[in-house]
C-alpha cells in the first residue's frame, strides 16, 4: 500500500487565491449586454403580470382550446407578452403564443397540441422592445387547466 498524499498549506494558500483572483476578474468585467438594466440606465425590465386564469373549451366542442386572462401590468414599459406552456406543474415551458399588445389581456390557445383529457400548465410574461431586441420580464405563477372531453 503506498503512504497517503500530504498537501503541503502553501499549495492550499496558492490555490485558493488562484480562484480568488480568476472570481475577482470575472466580477470587474464590464457589462455590454443593451439589454442589461444595471448596464444601461434607459433599459427597464418589464412589471410582472398578475393573476394568470386559464379555462378550457366546454365540453364536446368540435375545437379544443385554452382561453387564458391575466392582468395587464403597467403599459408603459411594456410592449407585449409572452405565453408558455408546461406538461406538468414541474416541467420545461415552451412559448406557444405571442401577444403584441400591451392592452390585450387575453390568449387563446388552439390547435393539435390542446388535447382533451389533458392538464397543461400556463405561464405569462411581459415583454418591451428596444432597438436592440426584446426585453423579457418575469413569469407568472402557473394557470393550471384540464381539457374537457
Amino acid at each position: 500500500m503506498g503512504s497517503p498524499v500530504i498537501i503541503k498549506p502553501s499549495y492550499i494558500f496558492f490555490f485558493f487565491l488562484l480562484i480568488l483572483s480568476f472570481i475577482t476578474a470575472s466580477c470587474s468585467l464590464k457589462r455590454n449586454n443593451p439589454l442589461d438594466p444595471l448596464g444601461n440606465p434607459n433599459v427597464v425590465a418589464p412589471d410582472p403580470v398578475m393573476n394568470p386564469t386559464a379555462n378550457s373549451s366546454p365540453a364536446h366542442a368540435t375545437v379544443k382550446s385554452v382561453t387564458l386572462r391575466w392582468t395587464a401590468n403597467n403599459a408603459e414599459n411594456t410592449s407585449g407578452y409572452y405565453v408558455y406552456r408546461g406538461l406538468n406543474y414541474y416541467s420545461a415551458y415552451t412559448l406557444v403564443g405571442t401577444v403584441y399588445s400591451a392592452e390585450n389581456t387575453t390568449f387563446i390557445h388552439t390547435g393539435p397540441t390542446v388535447q382533451p383529457g389533458n392538464h397543461y400548465w400556463y405561464k405569462v410574461s411581459a415583454f418591451k422592445t428596444y432597438p436592440s431586441g426584446n426585453l423579457e420580464g418575469s413569469r407568472t405563477d402557473v394557470a393550471p387547466v384540464y381539457i374537457l372531453d
